[in-house]
């Protein structure tokens, strides 16, 4: 088995392959019904399982660096999950099915590049089209058009007037979840792909619609990935590219009334989401110092439908897992600060900081093995055309879109 084998594999099959896996992830549904379970999520990692093995069967995968450290983190985790705080079996194969899928779906777009950022690509104007729609037929017709529950058959929670102003969701579940994983998608986008003009609009048509959910999240992330496309595009932006952007922003704040409606949600009253999370933060800071040295365990909440995640995935991660799961989650940052440089790593860490995902979500350990690789954008086109016809691909080996024959070599 190894890339020879991999390269019979026709690439519009690969493709797919990665979207309807991105498309899982990225868009998580749940049970409909008085009563949810964790069944989808089951249902996606076996799904996810059936259609990612075959391909890493076919593929010689030498291991990075980054996935040995993910690995440990995930072994971390699992010892927690298993022997300090014991949580049920069923979790901690889930567990296990999520950060493995992650790994995989990471160590194969590396030999089928250009499928993994078109793949990325396509979900992100997928994403920001359907909510594009939502938002016309709501301002044209003044009727909210579900499509999550044409997707999946659970409501979704949009609202139509909350505070003035109405809050889109596009497929996703709520406003919220679309702007948090659009984000990581699109953050994933800019650490996996050559920096151009295809990609920086493919980037600003995804920072517009996080902005279209008028969420709580989008007013943190929008800032945050403006943030890192700047400093990533600094020497290869144009500046009618930033104006054109910038504009497009201003625009939307200016008609769209969230200005007064973040002021009313957050100034003048005391807001749902933010409560919950000052719930949580109490909580666990009335443990005592040994669980907290422990960690709180994996399994249930501290707290009672205080929606414990909504505080982060890094405080998820810390809280939950104590010392052990932090000198784990140390390695993947000091990772991260060797490769990028602290200023491009602390923009990077600002993302997980605030996702909502769970824990233990493939989209948040794509995100983190991405975020811990050397960048595959550092050099401009010419710079690495220039490098391959100075130093040809070795025998059998493929050189993926984005991806030069120096970098191939970078773990």
């Amino acid at each position: 088995m190894n890339n020879i084998n991999a390269k019979s594999v026709p690439p519009t099959l690969v493709f797919l392959v990665f979207f309807v896996c991105l498309f899982m992830f990225f868009t998580p549904f749940e049970q409909s019904g008085p009563s949810r379970s964790m069944l989808p999520k089951y249902l996606v990692a076996g799904i996810a399982i059936a259609l990612l093995l075959p391909l890493f069967a076919l593929t010689k995968i030498a291991f990075k660096t980054a996935s040995a450290l993910v690995f440990i983190a995930m072994i971390a985790i699992l010892l927690h999950a298993m022997v300090i705080n014991p949580t049920p079996g069923q979790f901690v194969l889930l567990i296990f099915a999520n950060i493995f899928l992650a790994v995989v779906l990471y160590e194969l777009s590396f030999t089928w590049r250009r499928q993994f950022v078109s793949a990325v690509s396509w979900l992100l104007y997928l994403h920001a089209a359907v909510i594009a729609l939502q938002a016309a037929l709501f301002y044209v017709f003044h009727d909210m058009v579900d499509f999550h529950k044409m997707l999946y058959g659970s409501d979704s929670r949009f609202v139509e007037d909350y505070l003035n102003i109405a809050r889109f969701s596009g497929l996703q579940v709520e406003p919220g979840t679309y702007a948090n994983y659009i984000a990581c998608l699109m953050a994933i986008l800019l650490l996996t792909s050559e920096f151009n003009a295809r990609v920086f609009w493919t980037a600003s048509i995804a920072l517009v619609s996080i902005f279209l959910t008028n969420s709580g999240s989008s007013v943190y992330f929008v800032p945050v990935m403006l943030t890192m496309l700047a400093y990533l595009g600094k020497k290869r932006i144009k500046l009618k590219h930033v104006v054109w952007l910038a504009l497009a922003i201003a625009v939307y704040l200016f008609f769209s009334g969230i200005l007064a409606h973040l002021e009313t949600r957050f100034f003048q009253q005391d807001d749902g989401s933010l409560s919950h999370r000052v719930d949580g933060v109490n909580a666990y800071m009335s443990t005592t110092w040994e669980e907290k040295f422990a960690g709180i365990g994996f399994g249930a909440d501290p707290c009672v439908r205080c929606y414990y995640q909504d505080i982060g995935a890094t405080f998820n991660l810390l809280t939950r897992g104590g010392v052990l799961v932090a000198m784990a989650l140390a390695l993947l940052l000091f990772r991260a600060i060797a490769v990028h440089g602290l200023v491009l790593a602390t923009i990077l860490f600002l993302i997980p900081l605030n996702e909502k995902m769970f824990f233990y979500e493939a989209p948040l350990w794509l995100f983190i093995l991405f975020a811990t690789t050397a960048l595959r954008n550092a050099r401009p086109a010419r710079k690495r055309q220039a490098d391959l016809r100075q130093y040809p691909p070795e025998p059998g080996q493929l050189i993926g879109f984005g991806q030069a024959h120096a970098a191939a070599r970078q773990s």
